[in-house]
């Protein structure tokens, strides 16, 4: 199997050096998709020119480049052979994906923009197969799960950045990027689960990994995997990619434990706010520590820096930021079951009534509450019938993002919406366990997709109904 693969690329290789055309089974266009001036590609490089520390990305310079996703730092991190990258994978649970190559880790910081449309910088780690599966390179755009919002909890900051999400497909020769978002581990603040800004800074990766590899040797995006956050990132993707590029290049979207914003409803947030005298840590394991950071990145980069409290009670204000801009998800989680005991004291009283007027549209709808609404519904992404397909992947056990309460609402949206749909569902996984268990699945999922073949069916495909 793995001589065959090289192989394939060595000949691949040969034929873009000698001026010939490349025939790689999983990327040759239609005749009449063939572009007759398109640069031909160079050969292949896991080690592209990076002399920047990894440390060093995390400082923007004055200057940006005028180019979304134009490359500002770049550094070159391990280099695994194919045995390291079975074993990392094994580590990390996913022992079922065979590795087909090696893998080279870079940090980058890349030009994106904010959805006010200011520049701005979002670093993230990269993958480069040391063997691609074809020339130019296939990419998976990959969405990462909450960490928090403080600069410490960026992903790519971590010593092996979602190794269990994106390492099994640069396995498999796909080229991955990781993007932290921009205002985590740099200058700004992240702007949590805003679906527009998110999606337009995943296919500014795709540009940036053009970018990075010199030769015209990376080929489109074609497809894209989330987790958690991420799931509800690369559904916005799916919704966004025409209007964002111009373009429909993603085949696959597999969305695993998705917390996809929807609705007022979504991660608990209406229950927060009507029911004001229930104990916090009584509240679920996700809802009281997504409303604050919503609030927090919301009102931090709309209205400015000394306003990311403005949804907070005063007398809780300096707690929480502190709590938020110091702390990761889970420890974050406890803070605020700790020090803030009921809900009230996470949603200032004005703010609170004033937004229920505005979910149930009674009067008293004003003020900050009615900018945050208004906000909040344009954000909702509608699917794409004519995009990529999609496959939602969820443990039936998941207490963070419960079936009921989130991923069978996902999947009625998207059947209501026309999008081709499969479903593989765990009836033991957790929102912990369900990646790990669930990533062999899903890699053949994509690569199936991704290749036009029929792809594997899930052993279990039952949701609950939606209990919205």
């Amino acid at each position: 199997m793995t001589f065959n693969f090289v192989a394939i690329w060595v000949l691949l290789a040969a034929c873009s050096s000698s001026g010939g055309t490349n025939t790689g089974d999983d990327v040759a266009p239609d005749a009449s998709e063939v572009v007759p001036d398109a640069p031909i590609p160079g050969v292949w490089t896991a080690d592209p020119p990076c002399a920047d520390t990894a440390e060093s990305i995390y400082v923007t310079p004055a200057q940006l480049p005028a180019t979304p996703g134009a490359i500002v730092k770049c550094a070159l991190g391990d280099k695994l052979d194919q045995a390291t990258v079975q074993s990392e994978m094994t580590a990390e649970g996913a022992e079922g994906v065979v590795a087909q190559t090696g893998a080279r880790v870079v940090k980058v910081a890349y030009r994106t923009v904010r959805s006010d449309g200011s520049v701005a910088v979002t670093t993230a780690t990269v993958y480069l197969p040391l063997v691609p599966r074809a020339v130019p390179a296939p990419v998976v755009l990959v969405g990462r799960p909450t960490s928090g919002i403080a600069d410490s909890c960026a992903p790519s900051k971590k010593p092996r950045p979602e190794r269990n999400l994106a390492l099994p497909f640069a396995a498999r020769g796909f080229v991955t990027i990781t993007p932290d978002f921009a205002g985590l581990g740099n200058e700004g603040t992240h702007a949590y689960l805003d679906n527009h800004e998110a999606a337009t800074e995943l296919f500014d990766g795709a540009k940036a990994l053009k970018a990075l590899v010199p030769g015209n040797v990376v080929g489109d995006p074609v497809a894209a995997v989330g987790y958690s956050q991420g799931g509800g990132v690369v559904l916005s993707a799916q919704g966004l990619e025409f209007a964002t590029t111009g373009a429909r290049t993603l085949k696959a979207v597999a969305a695993l434990a998705p917390q996809w914003p929807i609705s007022t409803k979504s991660f608990g947030y209406e229950d927060v706010l009507r029911n004001p005298d229930q104990f916090t840590g009584l509240a679920g394991l996700a809802p009281p520590t997504v409303t604050v950071l919503r609030h927090y990145g919301y009102f931090m980069n709309k209205l400015g820096d000394t306003h990311g409290g403005d949804a907070f009670p005063a007398e809780e204000k300096s707690s929480i930021i502190g709590s938020i801009e110091s702390l990761c998800t889970v420890a974050l989680g406890g803070a605020l079951d700790a020090q803030q005991l009921r809900l009230r004291e996470l949603v200032d009283e004005t703010f609170r009534t004033s937004m229920l007027a505005c979910i149930d549209g009674t009067p008293g709808c004003s003020g900050l509450a009615q900018q945050f609404h208004q906000w909040i519904t344009a954000d909702f992404v509608t699917a794409d019938p004519q995009g990529a397909r999609v496959l939602i992947a969820q443990g039936l056990v998941d207490q963070v993002m419960p079936a009921a309460g989130e991923a069978a609402c996902d999947v009625a949206k998207l059947r209501a919406e026309g999008v081709t749909l499969d479903v593989c569902s765990d009836s033991t996984a957790t929102h912990d366990t369900v990646l790990e268990r669930r990533i062999e699945d899903v890699v053949a999922w994509i690569e199936a997709v991704v290749s036009g073949t029929t792809p594997p069916a899930c052993s279990s495909q039952t949701l609950p109904a939606c209990n919205r």
